[in-house]
């Protein structure tokens, strides 16, 4: 639903997350320079029996696994509700994944995809 990177999706964009920090929750200066370090710079390999993978950039979304992941997740959702709400769409959560849907007719289905299309567009911002 969110990209933070060509071909990328249902993914946390840091610089999102950042300003949602600041303008939603009034995190500002050192406090908000905390979290720039904590979700960057971050890589992953895979190793199994002897093989190792190269190593992968993380360029988006929290640190899996982490204490601060889930908040920092719950944080970044946190108006999807209202927006959607304001285009008339419905949202499906989960833990870790969230749909955005609508009920249409097949005549209305290019009118649909524009509600759902301006939606996501707000939501990016």
């Amino acid at each position: 639903m969110w990209a933070c990177g060509e071909g990328q999706t249902d993914t946390v964009d840091d610089e999102l997350l950042l300003l949602r920090l600041d303008r939603q929750f009034g995190l500002r200066g050192t406090v908000l320079a905390w979290f720039r370090p904590y979700l960057s710079g971050r890589t992953f390999r895979v190793i199994f029996s002897s093989s190792t993978s190269s190593i992968v950039y993380i360029v988006c979304s929290v640190p899996q696994g982490s204490v601060l992941g889930t908040l920092l997740f719950v944080v970044y959702t946190a108006d999807l509700e209202d927006i959607a709400e304001k285009h008339g769409v419905s949202v499906h959560a989960f833990a870790d994944d969230t749909q955005l849907y609508l009920h249409c007719r097949c005549a209305e289905t290019a009118l649909a995809a524009g509600q759902l299309e301006q939606c996501i567009a707000d939501v990016g911002r």
